[in-house]
């Protein structure tokens, strides 16, 4: 006779990996704040769609363009040009992955977006009330959220604002639940070298089921060259926390190829011990490291005769593993 498996074995294992879902809030589990973990859509928090911002330490709010716009600020789409199509790829600590998709088009004086992102886990480790491994496959974790988004340049696209409508959804196999959500967001750049910005993200979800993202920041850009980004993120579960990063990119006149850009970014993180597993991790010595990030960035306006862009980020969380990104974009 098969035993049954232990209901509250399975939710314990789904909450572990809620908290490990944004390393940087999981001080859940030192009770560092008491707010961590009693918002819902926690993954809402994870910069999809732009290994760029997460190279940055998660910054971006004031820099973002294009498709990866908006996850971080509906206001970034407003500048752009031409037409856009970008996909991305996530990989996250505990085998949480997933993909996510987004099209920008122009329409006049203002522009349109779309994007569908999807990710998951699968394989839990359940067990019996004793602690004996149990069939676990049907246990999984479904997350995702498509929105539209409509943005508008003023004054010579010096003023940027934009704002998305978004439907959200967290299975987290006991319970599902869809909320529809609004994002906000502003730009504001001053001269060729000061962009500030703003967002908000995920109001008027239903009560602690999908948590409130706040962005606040600033880029100065030193020259074509040289991007310093600075920002203070903020969430309904949490106490805010400052983080930022550095661009710097090499021209295409110089490479022939495209430009390249090379980027890092931090944003305060706790300490998850060292990584004895992940050889990559070791051989570029960051196996203890945690709330770094590092990212390239490749982008060539006549490949094809297209714009393409290709991006890639990885964030070591010592004992939890490594978290990479990678995107590829085409403008037509």
């Amino acid at each position: 006779m098969k035993k049954r498996i232990n209901f509250r074995k399975k939710v314990f294992g789904l909450v572990l990996f809620a908290s490990a879902l944004i390393p940087h809030t999981s001080s859940l589990l030192y009770a560092a704040d008491t707010r961590v973990g009693t918002e819902g859509a926690a993954f809402m928090k994870i910069p999809t769609g732009s290994p760029r911002a997460q190279a940055l330490g998660n910054s971006g709010v004031s820099l973002m363009e294009g498709g990866e716009a908006m996850g971080i600020n509906p206001a970034g789409i407003a500048s752009a040009q031409m037409r856009e199509l970008s996909f991305s790829h996530l990989s996250w600590i505990q085998d949480y992955s997933g993909q996510y998709m987004a099209y920008v088009h122009p329409i006049g004086q203002s522009v349109i977006g779309l994007n569908l992102a999807y990710y998951g886990i699968k394989g839990f480790d359940v067990r019996d009330s004793e602690g004996k491994p149990q069939y676990g496959a049907d246990v999984k974790v479904r997350n995702g959220y498509g929105s539209f988004t409509i943005a508008k340049g003023f004054f010579l696209e010096k003023f940027l604002v934009g704002a998305s409508i978004k439907e959200v959804l967290e299975d987290n196999y006991s319970r599902e639940y869809k909320n529809l959500v609004f994002d906000f967001g502003a730009i504001l750049r001053l001269g060729r070298k000061i962009s500030l910005g703003w967002s908000g993200q995920n109001f008027s979800g239903k009560n602690h089921q999908v948590v409130k993202v706040n962005r606040l920041g600033g880029a100065f850009i030193f020259n074509p060259f040289v991007t310093l980004a600075l920002e203070q993120k903020s969430y309904s579960d949490r106490k805010g926390r400052l983080g930022g990063g550095l661009e710097i990119s090499l021209p295409e006149e110089l490479l022939q190829v495209g430009r390249v850009s090379l980027r890092a970014g931090y944003t305060p993180a706790d300490n998850y011990g060292k990584n004895t597993a992940d050889k990559t991790l070791k051989s570029l010595g960051m196996s203890e490291a945690s709330g770094w990030s590092f990212g390239v960035g490749l982008f060539s306006a006549q490949a094809l005769g297209y714009g393409m862009g290709f991006d890639y980020t990885l964030a070591p969380y010592g004992a939890l593993g490594k978290a990479s990104q990678l995107a590829v974009r085409v403008q037509f």
